[in-house]
């Protein structure tokens, strides 16, 4: 996959900055309470699952292969195991940002908020990632894409553990400003909760 752009201008060649990604990630099937509340809701069997489905994807030659960045990631236990179980220690995630900002169980985390919080944790280079809730993940998505593609793949919901690749080539996500480049989420043989 390439990451550079190359186009011809006399006299000679010329490069467009490289083109970034991110990665959105809904979290894994979590449990349906917990004795510490939503927030502290964990990840189910199902869950679990999904989430070591995920981590199969940042494997050579799979889908998030060739992909290196930074992960911001809401504080909600669910959360947080999925990027431990799918993300956190494999060859796309350099580096990661807790961020309780990006937790929606006490109010609602926009667009704009997700962006702050991709700001301050990106260090200027390499791809980003997110993990959070939905339905923040899908108005996100939406927003950046600009209707059109999104709503379409959107149309059935942003599945448990479903990831959204984008490409952008400015400094920063914009909204109307990224393209959709996959949507999808990795299939499990696990059918327990």
């Amino acid at each position: 996959m390439s990451r550079y752009v190359l186009g011809r201008r006399s006299p000679g060649f010329w490069e467009t900055p490289s083109v970034r990604r991110l990665v959105v990630v809904r979290h894994a099937k979590a449990r349906g309470s917990s004795p510490r509340g939503d927030h502290g809701r964990e990840l189910s069997t199902r869950g679990r699952a999904q989430a070591s489905a995920l981590r199969a994807w940042t494997e050579p030659g799979q889908l998030l292969a060739g992909l290196r960045g930074t992960a911001a990631v809401s504080d909600a236990a669910r959360t947080l195991e999925t990027f431990e179980l799918g993300l956190a220690g494999s060859a796309v995630c350099a580096r990661a940002v807790v961020d309780p900002a990006l937790y929606n169980g006490t109010r609602d985390v926009t667009t704009r908020d997700v962006l702050d919080a991709l700001v301050g944790a990106d260090p200027g280079y390499g791809d980003l990632f997110v993990v959070c809730h939905n339905p923040t993940v899908s108005y996100l998505v939406s927003d950046l894409v600009g209707g059109g593609a999104a709503d379409g793949a959107l149309r059935d919901g942003f599945p448990m553990c479903g990831v959204a690749m984008l490409a952008f080539d400015t400094d920063t996500p914009t909204e109307g400003g990224c393209a959709l480049e996959f949507f999808g989420a990795p299939a499990t043989n696990e059918r327990a909760s």
